[in-house]
């Protein structure tokens, strides 16, 4: 990217070192330290000139909330500060003297909304949410690591998060897993239906643990399952009906979820097929 921001005649006044020489920018970022010089991406943008706005990924705070092993509660707040406002809004308030104070709990619109995204910013908000709380039964589910894993499983598939999927995954548990050493790895088993009988199968139910399951079998399932709701017509067969389906699987309702959409006579809308899911708890 530094070799973007010099034309052929700015090349020829630099010295054959000057890249390691010049902004120690990039070297700052990999280090976790934050953005200062902001015009270097700026910059970046504009010589490239492309539809795609580096800024707003390259400096997410995400990056910072990554590069810290251990996070202490007012780091994590620093980081969910420098969200956007909307979504910043969802999780601190002004006190007298203008000062930004996190709120003790999230509303129900504020919950609502991070589940129904499918941005880098509810991702942050979800795995810093995973690093708040990290104590739960041996043997509970952890709601927002459910969430989390739910979230970035949505976004890989309706989104061009796609591309870093894996390798975010797997740096995530590498960094945060030793603050999960003594919880076990949290998977549900299921049984899925094939033409020969039954396949055992594993679902990730947490987005960060010791051991933890590979996603690609569980994205296939995702777009199964999607691609039987669009032909059945749950939903339709667009972005919006996709991460409207997405929005509504629950790993602990795939069971009855898969049996529904397959059975002879399907549900003829998402409330529907809620409302019978919900019954076969009861």
């Amino acid at each position: 990217m530094k070799r973007k921001l010099l034309n052929e005649k700015e090349w020829g006044s630099k010295d054959n070192d000057w890249l390691n020489k010049s902004s120690r920018f990039f070297n700052k970022k990999e280090a976790g330290e934050p953005v200062i010089r902001y015009d270097v991406i700026n910059q970046i943008d504009k010589r490239i000139n492309g539809d795609f706005c580096s800024f707003a990924i390259l400096c997410h705070p995400l990056w910072q909330l990554l590069d810290n092993k251990q996070p202490t509660a007012t780091f994590i707040n620093q980081v969910l500060s420098q969200l956007p406002y909307n979504y910043a809004s969802l999780l601190f308030k002004e006190n007298s003297h203008g000062q930004l104070i996190r709120k003790t709990k999230l509303t129900q619109k504020a919950k609502q909304k991070l589940t129904y995204s499918h941005d880098i910013h509810a991702l942050t908000c979800w795995l810093a949410f995973c690093l708040e709380k990290k104590t739960v039964g041996y043997n509970q589910i952890n709601i927002n690591q459910l969430r989390a894993i739910q979230h970035l499983l949505k976004m890989t598939i309706v989104t061009p998060f796609s591309s870093i999927t894996d390798d975010f995954y797997v740096y995530v548990n590498e960094v945060f897993s030793p603050l999960y050493s003594r919880m076990p790895m949290m998977r549900y088993r299921i049984l899925i239906p094939n033409n020969n009988g039954y396949t055992d199968f594993s679902l990730p139910m947490r987005l960060i643990s010791g051991n933890c399951l590979p996603l690609q079998p569980t994205l296939g399932l995702y777009k199964k399952l999607c691609d039987r709701a669009i032909k059945i017509g749950l939903v339709a067969n667009s972005f919006d009906g996709m991460n409207r389906f997405y929005n509504f699987i629950c790993h602990t309702e795939i069971v009855e979820l898969i049996n529904l959409l397959f059975q002879p006579t399907p549900p003829t809308s998402l409330k529907a097929l809620k409302q019978q899911i919900l019954s076969r708890f009861i």
